[in-house]
């Protein structure tokens, strides 16, 4: 059955109503194309310039889109700013969802988690706390603040199901378990190889916990 059909029968049988839910569902889509494409093209004009360098002007190149189609997803440069936080933000945080669920022990959905984490930390090296505070919400800590709470429940569900499985110690408080993983995504000031060092803090850390 075409994913239409089941909307309401008639819709198969009436060509004008069928073609204009097409070209909705098709101008919706299109719409979060530009607009995600506007976001990423922003975060390697950032990459590769740094904030001061950041120009609508060559973000809207990079996009292929033309820069009166930037202003009109974001008013401001601030607008574009903190909608990129949030998508960037968002996008780890449904990566690391992912990693959690997967079907594999603790220590080793831990350890891909902290991998995902640290390459996330060297995306934004040096711009992270720039872009925020150009960004310039409303309220800084709230909107901060709601966006991590989503990692911390995540990172609670990922705690809560190892100590179900027998994999983590019953007597473990889930809140700061949780929050504890969600601190050991922070890169060495040292150049130690990242890989031995993720392996030594998932280590370290199932020796505290582990059953």
């Amino acid at each position: 059955m075409h994913k239409y059909a089941a909307l309401h029968p008639i819709l198969m049988h009436n060509p004008c109503t069928y073609a204009i839910l097409k070209n909705v569902t098709t101008e919706a889509r299109n719409v979060t194309d530009k607009r995600t494409a506007i976001l990423e093209a922003t975060i390697r004009v950032l990459r590769e310039r740094g904030l001061s360098g950041l120009k609508v002007e060559e973000v809207a190149r990079r996009a292929e889109v033309g820069k009166g189609t930037v202003y009109l997803y974001f008013e401001h440069k601030q607008d574009l700013l903190k909608a990129l936080v949030e998508h960037r933000t968002m996008h780890f945080y449904d990566d690391a969802e992912a990693i959690t669920q997967l079907d594999l022990p603790f220590a080793e959905r831990l350890q891909k988690l902290l991998e995902r984490r640290l390459a996330f930390v060297d995306e934004w090296r040096g711009l992270w706390s720039a872009v925020a505070r150009e960004a310039d919400p409303e309220d800084k800590r709230a909107w901060l603040t709601g966006m991590h709470q989503r990692y911390q429940n995540i990172l609670e569900n990922f705690v809560r199901a190892g100590v179900e499985s027998g994999e983590l110690r019953r007597d473990l408080n889930v809140p700061l378990t949780a929050a504890t993983i969600a601190s050991l995504g922070c890169s060495p000031q040292l150049d130690f190889p990242r890989q031995d060092f993720i392996a030594n803090l998932v280590e370290v850390f199932m020796k505290g916990v582990s059953a």
